[in-house]
């Protein structure tokens, strides 16, 4: 079972979405985002943005929080690119304290690096070359301080953006072109994307998007 909310008003510009997990995982593509976990005993987790989907079961209900790309460090003051994939304890206990550390007072945010996060949010097919010269920075620059804000590196963020886009076409599409939605999204081609689907999700597009249709797991 799974259900998403919108945060809290106060928290709009921080966080993008509250989740809630229970059993069978649904398909779902990676998240490029710090997520604030929730455990049923109230522990707080941090897990760090992925570029793999994440599949399996859960034995008991999973409460997130996912912050919005490169708000980590300016909001909690932890580095993006310190929180492992496989998690890290985060002070406090339950919703409320989760909530609360987000609330408060933060650092000025990477304001380049948030430039060119809506740079690829509108074209997402562009060489980061095009994005660190657009912003002054060498590509080794703005890597360096993409990671600090965001955890991952420009490249393996807009590999992720990408299929979001994709998915996003795909849905309001009553018959989907798939060689229109590959172009649209940033990918070389449609073969460009069927790999990445490949890589990140472990089946082609086509086959993730029946699967998430019908909430299981892509064959």
């Amino acid at each position: 079972m799974t259900s998403d909310f919108a945060p809290p008003a106060d928290l709009a510009d921080r966080v993008g979405r509250v989740w809630r997990r229970s059993g069978e995982l649904p398909p779902a593509l990676p998240q490029p985002s710090v997520d604030l976990l929730v455990f049923a005993d109230g522990s707080l987790w941090l897990t760090g943005p992925e570029t793999e989907a994440r599949t399996g079961s859960l034995t008991e209900p999973l409460t997130g929080v996912r912050l919005r790309p490169g708000t980590c460090a300016s909001v909690l003051g932890i580095a993006a690119d310190e929180v492992p994939l496989t998690g890290m304890p985060f002070p406090g206990s339950g919703l409320d304290d989760g909530l609360r550390a987000l609330r408060a007072p933060a650092r000025p945010a990477d304001r380049v690096v948030g430039q060119v996060l809506e740079a690829m949010r509108v074209a997402p097919g562009a060489p980061v070359s095009r994005h660190a010269a657009a912003v002054g920075l060498s590509e080794r620059q703005l890597r360096r301080r993409f990671l600090v804000a965001v955890g991952l590196s420009p490249k393996a963020y807009t590999r992720v953006l990408r299929l979001h886009r994709a998915m996003a076409l795909a849905r309001s599409s009553p018959v989907p072109d798939w060689a229109e939605i590959a172009v649209r999204s940033g990918f070389y081609d449609q073969p460009h994307m069927l790999a990445e689907f490949r890589r990140a999700v472990g089946a082609s597009c086509v086959r993730f998007f029946q699967a998430a249709s019908r909430g299981r797991r892509a064959p």
